[in-house]
């Protein structure tokens, strides 16, 4: 989105930090909303989304009648502050919030543990949610996990996990996963009471450091079978001295590097 419509929503992320609900002045706020609202029918929508907010999650903004998928203003029960997510609304029923997605190589995934435990990327693009944001989302109640893979000859697997959560930051965000489901084969589970680890905060079952041969965090065993945090390579099979791709070991081996991934989460029925 233009730098414009990044300046307003820093804005309104400001006026609505700390709260259930925005609470703006109305003046204020329309004179804002009207002068970036003229640039671009694109902010416009980005403006309705934002101001609708914030919700607990992408089920809530969807019981609230918003059914379409976009960028919307989440702020779970425990967080300091709200913060932007994609709502995958048209998937398995929507409400799905987006915590990954990788799709064009476009932002870096191979940095530090503030960084991944904060959050990064564009929201429109690829990003990663943050662990902490994760985790506060985990603390509401009872999610579950979909990933969603693509290669490249445009083939769409998943892997769908019955429960999910994060251990909180004391624990080194570890991973809770339940009974796995779907036809991308279980890469997963391996992974399954593992503290996350990054390039800076080594907490593998390695004797070196996973995430400095993988080149993304994760919640790496020793090393595993899966790593969605990896190098962005085209055309999928990849060479490359270690298996540093984007990889779900059941769907294409570790030297295979899928086109597209998102990782989302949804209350248990």
């Amino acid at each position: 989105f233009p730098a414009f419509c990044q300046t307003l929503t820093s804005v309104l992320l400001s006026w609505s930090s700390g709260t259930k609900k925005l609470n703006l002045p109305k003046v204020e706020l329309l004179l804002q909303i009207l002068f970036y609202s003229m640039m671009t029918t694109a902010c416009f929508s980005l403006l309705f989304f934002l101001l609708s907010g914030p919700f607990r999650d992408c089920l809530e903004a969807q019981e609230a009648s918003h059914s379409t998928s976009g960028m919307y203003l989440i702020k779970p029960d425990e967080a300091e502050r709200p913060v932007q997510v994609w709502c995958e609304q048209d998937i398995d029923n929507g409400g799905w919030t987006v915590i990954q997605s990788r799709r064009d190589g476009s932002v870096n995934f191979f940095r530090n543990w503030d960084n991944y435990k904060s959050g990064f990327g564009n929201i429109d693009g690829e990003y990663w949610l943050g662990l902490e944001g994760i985790y506060n989302l985990g603390r509401q109640g009872d999610y579950k996990l979909l990933v969603e893979l693509e290669d490249w000859m445009g083939k769409k697997v998943y892997a769908q996990y019955s429960s999910f959560h994060l251990e909180p930051e004391s624990e080194s965000y570890r991973l809770r996963l339940g009974t796995y489901q779907g036809n991308a084969g279980d890469s997963l589970s391996s992974h399954n009471g593992k503290q996350f680890t990054t390039l800076d905060r080594d907490k593998d079952a390695f004797s070196g450091n996973c995430a400095h041969f993988h080149k993304g965090g994760w919640w790496y065993n020793a090393c595993g079978q899966a790593n969605l945090n990896g190098v962005w390579y085209t055309g999928g099979v990849y060479r490359s001295k270690f298996q540093d791709g984007i990889f779900w070991a059941d769907y294409g081996g570790g030297f295979y590097s899928m086109k597209t991934v998102r990782m989302m989460i949804r209350p248990i029925d």
